[in-house]
């Protein structure tokens, strides 16, 4: 007895599966959906106990097209516009055999061996770890720096400004008043940066988001909510 032409079931740990039988198959073809689903095209005769087998023979590479497809996580090439707020990227292909990094003059270069296709993970990762380094090096430079700079401007306090790669949030302020700031506001427009320091400063003053804090804000970062909204365009550790 055969099953439904297509049924849906849950298979853990990868949720929902769409099995689709269909006569022009030879045998299982596996893709992965936009909405995150798999999706498996199988024989007409083959059962069902064989698909979910095929499925879970499968579920580290399904896990990582759900991961890539949650996260929207760039794939960088040579034609990437990525910078941060004082480099470039720069990815170039060379004849040389390991994958390196140049560093210098507004320019982060990322070497990649003509041999390679820049697609790869460990190479995506590479050049992910380089841009991250940077971006820690350029927010210990300049956070804070101009962190005490609008502080001074609107008459702020604080105590102490830590500089972190966290993936949760942008910055926070602590309830003795010190300052965390993200490494990635350094992949932020400037309005952006200035907005999140201010954000924060004004927490010095007041703890919670209520009206009074949104009035402070707007005081002293005209148009705050635009910027707040624009600033959800963006993701903490995700780029």
């Amino acid at each position: 007895m055969f099953m439904k032409a297509e049924k849906v079931i849950d298979v853990e740990p990868v949720g929902q599966v769409i099995l689709v039988r269909n006569e022009r198959s030879r045998y299982f073809r596996l893709r992965v959906k936009p909405n995150g689903h798999a999706h498996v095209s199988m024989p007409v005769l083959a059962s069902e106990s064989k698909a979910i087998e095929f499925v879970k023979s499968k579920t580290d590479w399904i896990q990582e097209q759900q991961q890539k497809l949650k996260t929207g996580l760039t794939v960088f090439g040579q034609d990437s516009a990525f910078r941060t707020k004082f480099h470039q990227l720069k990815i170039v292909k060379v004849k040389q055999a390991k994958v390196s990094n140049l560093i210098g003059n507004g320019i982060i270069q990322i070497n990649i061996p003509e041999k390679y296709d820049h697609q790869h993970p460990s190479i995506q990762q590479f050049i992910r770890r380089t841009l991250t380094e940077v971006m820690r090096y350029e927010a210990k430079a300049y956070l804070p720096f101009r962190l005490k700079e609008l502080a001074d401007k609107h008459q702020f306090q604080f105590e102490k400004v830590f500089v972190k790669h966290v993936k949760s949030r942008w910055g926070s302020c602590s309830h003795t008043n010190n300052i965390n700031l993200n490494v990635h506001l350094m992949r932020l427009p400037e309005p952006l940066i200035d907005y999140v320091i201010l954000h924060e400063l004004a927490h010095t003053k007041e703890k919670n988001h209520s009206k009074s804090f949104w009035d402070l804000l707007e005081l002293v970062c005209p148009g705050s909510k635009k910027l707040d909204k624009e600033l959800k365009n963006y993701h903490v550790d995700v780029f």
